[in-house]
């Protein structure tokens, strides 16, 4: 009997040990501002995801992306290297592109479906977040229930690699998919 519960208490305390690792942290090159995934997941150069716009330079859609290394110095704003910078306002709840001026975050839902957009700054609704410091959750501010999360799969981007971008609730999700590390300038 005694051996059988050294190993049961040894398969417990193995179990829980395994289940408190941490995830690996990304080792982002990008220069701040950027909002980063906390958990480097799969992507295989170790930079982490970035939020980003669909595509080299400005975009009306928007993922996450290999977190790209920093543009040389003198390179304009609106470079493509500067395309996963983007910036996070608690007063305005709102997350805007560092490389395109007036451009912010926001959602765009249809029934059992959810895209981002990169849209004029405006009052509307679903350009205001909520970045939960007690989660790293950035929760859509008009229904907090809801996270920006990443899909489950990542496809390869050229010399990169990319997750789409997607709003689900927070409670459904697992941690590496939804939680967020925001840096500012």
């Amino acid at each position: 009997m005694y051996k059988l519960a050294s190993k049961i208490s040894a398969i417990s305390l193995f179990a829980c040990f395994v289940g408190t690792v941490s995830a690996e942290e990304p080792n982002v090159p990008t220069e701040a501002p950027y909002i980063v995934l906390s958990d480097n997941l799969d992507e295989p150069n170790g930079y982490g995801f970035c939020l980003d716009t669909y595509g080299p330079g400005q975009s009306e859609l928007m993922q996450t992306h290999s977190c790209k290394p920093k543009t040389k110095a003198g390179t304009p704003k609106n470079d493509p290297g500067h395309d996963v910078r983007f910036a996070y306002d608690p007063e305005t709840k709102k997350v805007s592109s560092y490389a395109f001026d007036n451009q912010c975050m926001q959602v765009l839902t249809a029934v059992g479906k959810s895209e981002f957009a990169l849209l004029e700054c405006s009052d509307h609704p679903h350009q205001k977040f909520i970045y939960n410091q007690e989660d790293n959750t950035l929760r859509l501010d008009k229904d907090q229930n809801y996270c920006v999360v990443v899909d489950s799969i990542t496809q390869e981007a050229g010399p990169w690699v990319k997750r789409p971008l997607q709003l689900a609730e927070c409670s459904e999700i697992e941690s590496s998919r939804k939680q967020w590390s925001v840096i500012s300038m």
